[in-house]
């Protein structure tokens, strides 16, 4: 464990006294409590993001490489060909 030190504003310092009163726990155990609530919170909201977004672009059928090279032509590449799954006007 490492051991940091910082500065709390007088609100927060109140809120961990009482609740350390209430809870026997040192306010550094609360903190910690705290923290790792957030970061547990945190990664499960980035997780469920990648769940949502994976596979999204599944139907494309262009590399890299040509969708770069073709937008560096001019030509957006956008079309029925790269993209079968979207209409016109979600191209536009």
């Amino acid at each position: 464990m490492k051991r940091t030190q910082i500065y709390l504003d007088e609100e927060i310092y109140k809120y961990l006294k009482e609740e350390s009163l209430k809870t026997g726990k040192t306010i550094s155990e609360l903190i910690r409590e705290k923290l790792r609530k957030e970061i547990d919170q945190n990664k499960e909201t980035l997780l469920k993001a990648i769940k949502e977004v994976a596979g999204i672009w599944s139907y494309q059928t262009d590399d890299v490489e040509n969708f770069l090279r073709n937008l560096r032509k001019g030509e957006r590449a956008l079309n029925k060909k790269h993209y079968p799954m979207m209409d016109k006007e979600e191209l536009m």
